[in-house]
């Protein structure tokens, strides 16, 4: 459905450092992905990043491998680091103000730590700041997963207010 916003969140728990909550906006022209840290008794925006057609299916293709990497590394308990793949997003202020321009788009990485205990780190961000999500829990994956695929992580609250 053309212009169809699907507003979803997410709840981050104790495993994951760089955000306390993730919410993702989807249509068919963008994505926008929101991190909010818990501030007493309400959550504060701290970024927010606009991704295009292509670099929301890089991603999700990304999502994807790294859950089989968390699969993998469970069975091979290696420590190691290795890059999932790039893509680019703009922070939501500047391209509502300026549309895109690809000089102000970030590159972002998705990248894959394990280690040998069969715990893992995977984690979105730029070459010059820390990381944008972090996420060490199959489940917040597979969650994360799942809001860019605009399905809801709330089931039971979908069917209470549907439409």
């Amino acid at each position: 459905m053309k212009g169809y916003l699907n507003i979803i969140l997410i709840y981050i728990g104790l495993n994951s450092y760089a955000q306390d909550r993730i919410a993702v906006e989807t249509s068919s022209a963008q994505t926008i992905i929101e991190t909010y840290s818990k501030s007493y008794s309400s959550f504060d925006l701290d970024k927010a990043y606009r991704l295009g057609p292509t670099s929301t299916k890089t991603l999700k293709e990304g999502i994807r491998i790294s859950l089989k990497w968390i699969e993998l590394n469970a069975t091979y308990l290696k420590d190691f680091e290795k890059e999932i793949c790039r893509f680019k997003a703009m922070k939501k202020t500047d391209f509502e103000f300026h549309g895109y321009n690809d000089h102000l788009a970030d590159e972002m990485i998705l990248n894959f730590k394990g280690n040998s205990d069969g715990t893992f780190l995977l984690e979105i961000k730029t070459f010059y700041s820390s990381a944008f999500i972090s996420l060490s829990d199959k489940n917040m994956v597979i969650s994360f997963r799942d809001l860019l695929d605009g399905k809801s992580t709330n089931k039971e609250i979908d069917d209470i207010f549907k439409n």
